[in-house]
């Protein structure tokens, strides 16, 4: 079979091209000008220049092809041009499915995500499901977009149509095509932990590969939507796992709900004036997706496919295997960091009055403040990290280390006690829920 595919280089893509080039099949890959193919070229694909947002490009390439495979999106939690969500999901999809139906393509597959059905009443939900009336992200309202221009066009213009709704892809290979699931819960592991009770569905990577495969092996089954998820775990239960592949204890201090989302409108908006990604990948849009979850059934593809899923459990060991080989399991600093989340009120040097930050991690010896104002390397920063109870004082000094688009790294130069007693006074007396407000207030002022 010649299978025209686009999205072919990304995270699912590569394992999927693998898979159907395994089988015998012929493919025909559509890439960009800034696209690494050397995977498409050790399986004897043919690389095809073209784009999803340039209609010109795409005809030639489906020209004589048996069935079009169609995954590019974008599909960050943050993108420095949000046009580029409905350039890309929704246009290129309108381009891709026209010119299948043009080419006369009897097999149509279309990627989709769970995401676009947001928060159904039904839980676990399944593809006979009503479609709930909000999208968590940008990504999730565009491909729900997109999806409805598929089935707009499977309606009137008889395209031979299946739909794919694949869970969070988890395995090894991610990390070369982009920050994974796993990755950012470990990286932002104090935000994370706001959210552990929140239940999202998973799937081996290998497992979408393995059911669009045998959607393409049999009688094409036009009109039908499959849900290819494996797994249903709360967050908590998913970092368990990661601690028992890697051997490793994760830290367990956490921020509040309230306090998580402060820190994705905050670094969402620093990110809309620096023009950079929102520091560890914690955008509103990528919290909000978090706290919702996904609780989908996958059942529908086991009995009309015959698919048998992987456990998890092995998808996670091969991710957290391939990410501890590249050292992103390890704290390199010189000290261990604790999650702090805690508000607070700092003075710099220079500065006519005090400012408003947010400490989102810290050590014995310094700390990480949000804030978005900038400072120079060198600058003499002192803060007041007291929990919000009579009697309690703790305050530190340093100068500005590192400066990122999100905020400060301090090195201290001096500190009152110990911070590990920090920590366990602000467990025992909660500071976030009180000022939450007033920081949300605050969060859009100039000196935040």
């Amino acid at each position: 079979m010649k299978i025209f595919i686009t999205g072919a280089t990304g995270f699912i893509g590569t394992r999927m091209a693998k898979d159907l080039s395994d089988r015998g099949h012929t493919l025909i890959c559509l890439v960009r000008k800034t696209s690494n193919i050397r995977s498409l070229e050790n399986i004897g694909a043919v690389p095809f220049w073209g784009d999803v947002c340039d209609r010109r490009s795409l005809k030639p390439g489906m020209s004589g092809c048996d069935a079009l495979i169609h995954l590019a999106a974008a599909t960050s939690f943050w993108e420095q041009d949000r046009e580029s969500y409905s350039l890309t999901n929704v246009n290129g999809t309108r381009n891709v499915m026209e010119c299948a139906v043009e080419a006369g393509i009897p097999r149509v597959v279309h990627m989709s995500a769970l995401s676009v059905y947001g928060r159904p009443v039904q839980r676990p939900f399944n593809e006979t499901s009503t479609v709930g009336p909000v999208r968590f992200s940008e990504y999730a309202r565009t491909k729900y977009e997109a999806e409805r221009i598929a089935w707009g066009l499977h309606a009137k213009k008889d395209l031979p149509l299946v739909v794919c709704y694949p869970a969070v892809a988890l395995g090894a290979g991610r990390r070369a095509g982009g920050t994974s699931f796993i990755g950012r819960l470990v990286g932002a592991l104090s935000v994370s932990r706001a959210f552990l009770n929140s239940i999202h569905t998973f799937v081996h990577v290998q497992d979408v590969a393995e059911a669009v495969s045998r959607i393409l092996d049999r009688e094409f089954p036009i009109g039908q939507r499959y849900f290819i998820a494996g797994e249903r775990l709360s967050i908590r239960r998913l970092l368990a796992m990661v601690e028992e592949a890697s051997g490793r204890k994760l830290a367990r201090s956490s921020v509040s709900i309230p306090s998580a989302r402060i820190v994705g409108t905050t670094l969402t908006a620093v990110a809309g004036i620096t023009r950079k990604p929102p520091l560890m990948g914690l955008s509103s849009d990528y919290l909000a997706t978090l706290r919702e979850g996904l609780a989908a059934d996958g059942g529908k593809a086991v009995r009309e496919l015959g698919m048998t899923y992987t456990p998890i459990s092995a998808a996670v060991s091969e991710e957290v295997s391939e990410m501890d080989a590249e050292g992103l399991l390890s704290d390199k600093r010189r000290a261990r960091r604790y999650p702090l989340g805690l508000e607070i009120a700092y003075r710099a040097q220079g500065d006519d009055g005090p400012m408003r930050g947010y400490v989102l991690n810290i050590s014995e010896s310094g700390m990480y403040i949000v804030t978005r104002k900038p400072y120079p390397r060198g600058r003499y920063i002192s803060a007041n990290l007291s929990p919000n109870r009579p009697g309690g004082y703790f305050m530190a000094r340093g100068r500005v280390v590192r400066a990122t688009a999100g905020g400060i790294a301090v090195d201290f130069s001096h500190r009152d006690g110990s911070i590990r007693d920090l920590i366990e006074e602000l467990g025992k007396y909660p500071h976030a829920s009180a000022p939450v407000a007033d920081a949300a207030r605050s969060r859009a002022a100039p000196e935040a």
